[in-house]
């Protein structure tokens, strides 16, 4: 829009005024007086379309988001179920249940029935001159394991060697033992010709064997379990000299 004469004459008068003003009074005074009206009379006449810059928003500042809330006093983390890392004292021997200990073996010993059928000779007849005799055959019967004890008053007793699974002591001395399977152990005394009794210093007439017979829970020499059976089962053989003279003198037998 053109401006009148009748404007540019109040603008020429308004300058007029303010560079007295300027000359007149302080500058920062003058300033503050005059700038409402160059304020009024520069700003141009507002318009419909003029809309007001947008101002900017302020940028907000992050704030801190609001975590969860902790309580002063810690928690406790629930306990560990594994038994290694438990905090539970370690049990005592009386807490844990009591172990069951193996049994102690029983060591052999003789069993309360000892009803043995024996069959061994009371005594037999040898030649008086002779110096060793075997035994006759013995049998013994109603029992598992069996102990036999024997002494002699002669040099000694021999008997077989010891076969799988029998213990034996003392072959060739006045005392033995044998002990393991009952028909074990007399087949030791009854093997070859049977056991053999021997005299070195005299003739083994008027000699003995005694013999004791045990039924054990399980093979053992034990000497101690010697006594330990019944003493109706112990047997004793004697030797006893055939009725004979030395000077005998046989008649020729004549022939047909």
């Amino acid at each position: 829009m053109a401006r009148t004469p009748e404007s540019t004459v109040k603008k020429a008068i308004i300058a007029l005024a303010v560079l007295c003003l300027f000359i007149v009074t302080p500058r920062s005074l003058a300033e503050d007086l005059l700038s409402p009206i160059i304020g009024t009379v520069d700003a141009p006449a507002a318009t419909p379309s003029d809309s007001p810059a947008p101002t900017d928003s302020p940028i907000p500042t992050d704030s801190p988001s609001p975590g969860p809330t902790w309580s002063s006093a810690p928690v406790a983390s629930p306990a560990p179920t594994s038994p290694t890392t438990s905090s539970a004292p370690a049990p005592t021997p009386s807490d844990s249940p009591t172990a069951i200990a193996s049994p102690t073996p029983v060591p052999p010993h003789a069993i309360s029935d000892q009803n043995i059928q024996i069959e061994v000779p009371a005594t037999v007849s040898i030649d008086p001159r002779a110096h060793s005799v075997f035994l006759p055959r013995l049998q013994v019967g109603k029992v598992d394991t069996l102990l036999v004890c024997g002494y002699s008053n002669a040099t000694g007793v021999y008997f077989g060697a010891n076969l799988p699974g029998v213990q034996s002591a003392g072959s060739g001395t006045p005392f033995f033992r044998i002990a393991g399977p009952a028909q074990l152990v007399m087949a030791t005394l009854n093997s070859d010709m049977g056991a053999r009794v021997l005299s070195t210093s005299r003739a083994v007439t008027s000699s003995v064997v005694s013999l004791s017979f045990v039924a054990l829970s399980k093979p053992s020499i034990d000497q101690g379990l010697c006594n330990a059976g019944s003493p109706s089962n112990n047997r004793t053989i004697s030797f006893r000299a055939l009725n004979m003279d030395l000077n005998m003198v046989k008649d020729p037998v004549r022939l047909k």
